[in-house]
């Protein structure tokens, strides 16, 4: 009995996330017990000048399908110093999600916003999403992912469990759906924007693979 005891501490002690510096690391994100796996880089500072400087009331979404070799349109985003490396990141992290997880499309989504989009813990009903903040605050993920997802309002989580990205940094979740993650999923919220503050911009991407 004690050896069970024993055994189901060391599992429960197993990080159920991982934060890696080098892009090749993002496959921990296919070891069953890790749910969430983020990348800590550096991206091009005139991206973060060039979306302040847009009208900071102004809420957009932009929505296409990408292959690897392709490059996202953005029509609605005026011309300006940084757009250019905006579209080259984006292309980039397309590149990863497709040669990462072996799909030949992936759905972007681009949002700016001055509302929280999911103030509330939750779990995605999607195989695998990647998001990036490029302004604004980072998506939350709880630090101790061993947690009752039958809970809908995970009520024993208390304020400050939790990490939050940085600016630029890839973050991959896994959902519900995705292989052999039944009853798991990263479990994550989308941060607080302070009233009057510059809006937040992130893209998610999903990977898209043929029926």
């Amino acid at each position: 009995m004690a050896a069970t005891n024993i055994a189901a501490e060391a599992t429960l002690a197993v990080p159920t996330w991982q934060r890696v510096s080098e892009l090749a690391d993002l496959v921990e994100i296919f070891d069953p017990g890790v749910q969430v796996c983020t990348w800590q880089r550096e991206i091009d500072p005139a991206i973060e000048t060039y979306l302040s400087q847009l009208h900071q009331t102004e809420e957009l979404q932009v929505i296409e399908t990408l292959s690897p070799a392709a490059q996202p349109v953005l029509d609605c985003l005026p011309a300006g110093p940084g757009r250019a490396s905006l579209i080259d990141d984006l292309s980039l992290l397309c590149e990863v999600v497709c040669e990462l997880l072996g799909c030949r499309e992936v759905g972007l989504r681009l949002a700016r916003l001055r509302r929280t989009m999911c103030p509330g813990w939750h779990i995605d009903r999607v195989g695998i999403r990647l998001v990036c903040t490029y302004q604004g605050p980072g998506t939350q993920w709880l630090d101790d992912q061993v947690v009752d997802r039958r809970d809908p309002h995970l009520e024993r989580m208390e304020e400050g469990a939790f990490l939050q990205a940085t600016l630029g940094e890839v973050v991959l979740l896994k959902g519900a759906l995705w292989q052999g993650n039944d009853r798991l999923g990263a479990v994550h919220r989308s941060p607080e924007v302070a009233g009057g503050a510059s809006l937040r911009t992130l893209v998610t991407l999903d990977p898209l693979w043929e029926a």
